[in-house]
């Protein structure tokens, strides 16, 4: 039995609006923990490097360094990559939110900050993904081939490069302050230094210097969108 063409289409009449979602700032807080989380990175990385210059020469010498405590400073690595990770991505989509309704119809800036914060998110599970294996490596190192354990911790030593995603939401955030208006032109002041910044160390043999970059960038735009005045799209 079909409803005839005439009767007059009524569903959704009488039905209350769609609930709009209140727009908080909880999201700025994921730049905030990433960037501690870049921190606790820099500081957990530190005793993972416990040699003699006369032991480069010999990854078997350089596992008799590491000592019960190394596996645990591999851990708090993973937990910070991980950390790093989701408040990375949940940052990126307040971002990018933030973005759409500032900046001005179709354009690529919401999405491109949102895609660096990704590559962040994504790229530091792949460095928690690694202090696994580093961890129990540590812990059975009497069984395990020094090579394999040197060239994990090396690669743990290098997961800074990680962030250079950044560059992407870094320069989004310069053309959304300088050429489209959508957040203070402070933020894009600060973008454009670190961006550069962030550029350098990609054009040179110190990728792995991004992390040092990139976690301060983090805690200032964090704070920026936490705490400070939304602009009002014209």
């Amino acid at each position: 039995m079909s409803a005839p063409l005439s009767e007059p289409f009524t569903a959704g009449i009488g039905n209350p609006p769609p609930r709009a979602v209140a727009e908080g700032r909880g999201w700025a807080w994921g730049g905030l923990v990433a960037g501690l989380a870049g921190l606790l990175l820099i500081f957990a990385s530190g005793p993972l490097y416990p040699f003699e210059e006369a032991d480069i020469i010999d990854n078997a010498k350089m596992v008799a360094r590491f000592d019960d405590a190394a596996m645990w400073w591999v851990f708090a690595t993973q937990v910070a990559f991980t950390v790093a990770a989701f408040g990375a991505v949940i940052f990126g989509a307040g971002l990018r939110r933030r973005l759409d309704k500032q900046c001005p119809a179709g354009s690529l800036v919401p999405v491109t900050a949102f895609l660096g914060m990704v590559l962040v998110g994504v790229m530091s599970l792949v460095g928690a993904g690694m202090g696994t294996e580093l961890f129990h490596n540590l812990r059975m190192r009497d069984k395990t081939d020094p090579d394999t354990i040197i060239a994990e911790a090396a690669q743990i030593g290098t997961y800074g490069w990680l962030w250079a995603g950044l560059l992407l939401t870094a320069f989004a955030l310069v053309v959304a302050a300088f050429r489209q208006g959508a957040v203070s032109r402070w933020i894009g002041v600060v973008s454009l230094l670190f961006g550069l910044l962030l550029l350098v160390t990609q054009l040179t043999p110190f990728q792995y210097m991004a992390l040092f970059v990139g976690f301060p960038y983090l805690l200032v735009l964090g704070v920026a969108f936490a705490f400070g005045r939304v602009r009002t799209a014209e």
